[in-house]
């Protein structure tokens, strides 16, 4: 068993960055995905969170991440979702970090996040602050990494966009009709 003192010289240099992937379309998805991917190749200390994205239908996603820390988490259906279930697992990594101190290993798996990046793209970045600052409030430094949108289709991206942000602002109650709503007419891009 380590002594205490290496175990928290070892956790102090394992603490990484936590980056979130925000899904959407096959192809926003993929360009959010390099894009985050190029990050965790210049933080050796990080790992990939991939939120509301089916990564098993697309071969070639799966082979971008081959090789890579991630986690996967496909419960979320909109951007609220994507930050409670994002920051849930993440609370709940930081607690098993925390309480485990009597586990010989510790220090070889052992990571804690002094931050989190959020990639997304332009036109969905005001939403995602929105939700990521109001769920993840002062609990992690959040950083926010845009992918440059493509202009194939814009017109109704802005549409789409417009209208989450707008419902951003309805009370949490509201957000379920809303987000029905939403999907029935006006699907993802």
């Amino acid at each position: 068993m380590q002594p205490l003192e290496d175990l928290l010289k070892t956790t102090d240099k394992e603490k990484g960055s936590a980056i979130i992937v925000l899904g959407g379309n096959d192809e926003r998805f993929r360009k959010r995905l390099e894009k985050a991917i190029e990050i965790y190749e210049e933080n050796n200390d990080s790992f990939l969170l991939i939120a509301g994205q089916n990564i098993h239908s697309d071969e070639n996603t799966i082979k971008l991440l081959e090789g890579r820390d991630f986690l996967y988490e496909n419960n979320s259906v909109n951007t609220y979702d994507n930050a409670v279930n994002s920051f849930e697992i993440l609370r709940t990594i930081r607690a098993q970090n925390t309480f485990n101190f009597l586990n010989e290993d510790y220090a070889s798996y052992c990571k804690d996040f002094s931050d989190v990046i959020i990639v997304t793209d332009t036109l969905h970045m005001p939403r995602a602050k929105r939700y990521f600052s109001k769920v993840f409030n002062d609990a992690y430094d959040i950083s926010f990494i845009k992918v440059h949108e493509d202009k194939k289709d814009l017109a109704n991206k802005l549409i789409y966009e417009g209208i989450g942000y707008f419902l951003s602002f309805l009370p949490n109650k509201y957000l379920n009709f809303a987000k029905s709503v939403k999907q029935r007419y006006f699907p993802r891009l």
